[in-house]
């Protein structure tokens, strides 16, 4: 995407989950890119820290929101706070999101309500209302991170793989919808990572694959985001797994999951 915004202005991005991980390697690689930037997390000293290193490097302007956004209508609060700050918005990226691990019966519901609303209706919401302004000035993107496990049914991971195929599926219609209109639309679906998710999910993975680093994952969607592909897969296993999930039957991909994600006795 470009480093100009409308009218002369930096461009400006909203990255939510931007105190670590994947969303502060967002926030670092679009301050590189010349852009001002909405950081959105619970964490406020990790957004503070972040925050004065990316004022210090690139001199972007860098607005902060503590928010929980798992909470009923942080989409709208979300919004409220973007448009005090600037009148347009260049690129959202949604990234904010958690894991759980075990049996699913084992799962307390309000954690369970808290994934949901944090993955799918806060981030549909979310897209509901900055979208129409990008659609009006023809110019725009959406970057959703989603996750491999998104292309396969988890068992153990059941709540979290069945948000992130809704936002595969939720991403990919949308695409379509807006391709005339020049919004640019990505899903991003990154395999296992070096961040502290695993820890967060209580989830030890047994997979035989390296781990990628956030900004490997996050150069990989950037660069995907002006041509394509919609979505985005990080180094050799992304493409293998994509293939291994249209190939292979479900019952069988249920199965291999199941014996890579058994919790240990």
């Amino acid at each position: 995407m470009g480093t100009q915004g409308q009218h002369g202005e930096r461009p400006f991005a909203i990255v939510t989950g931007a105190s670590r991980g994947i969303g502060a390697a967002y926030a670092r690689a679009l301050a590189a890119r010349g852009y001002d930037l909405l950081l959105v997390s619970r964490d406020k000293a990790r957004l503070d820290q972040l925050a004065s290193d990316l004022i210090s490097r690139h001199d972007a302007a860098v607005y902060l929101e503590v928010m929980n956004l798992a909470e009923p209508g942080a989409a709208h609060r979300l919004y409220v706070a973007a448009r005090q700050r600037r009148q347009h918005l260049d690129l959202l990226v949604l990234n904010a999101g958690f894991g759980l691990f075990g049996d699913f019966t084992a799962m307390p519901l309000p954690r369970i309500q808290e994934m949901l609303h944090l993955h799918i209706q806060m981030n549909v919401e979310s897209i509901r209302l900055f979208l129409p302004g990008m659609i009006e000035r023809l110019s725009g993107g959406i970057i959703t991170v989603a996750s491999l496990a998104g292309l396969f049914p988890v068992p153990y991971l059941a709540e979290y793989a069945a948000t992130k195929a809704f936002l595969i599926s939720f991403s990919e219609s949308l695409a379509e919808e807006v391709r005339a209109f020049g919004v640019r639309v990505q899903v991003c679906c990154p395999g296992s990572t070096a961040t502290d998710f695993h820890a967060t999910a209580a989830f030890r993975p047994k997979s035989p694959l390296t781990a990628h680093q956030p900004a490997q994952v996050v150069r990989a969607s950037l660069a995907a985001l002006e041509s394509g592909p919609l979505l985005v897969t990080i180094g050799w296993q992304g493409p293998l797994m994509e293939w291994l999930a249209r190939c292979l039957p479900r019952t069988l991909l249920a199965k291999a999951a199941a014996r890579w994600t058994r919790p240990h006795p």
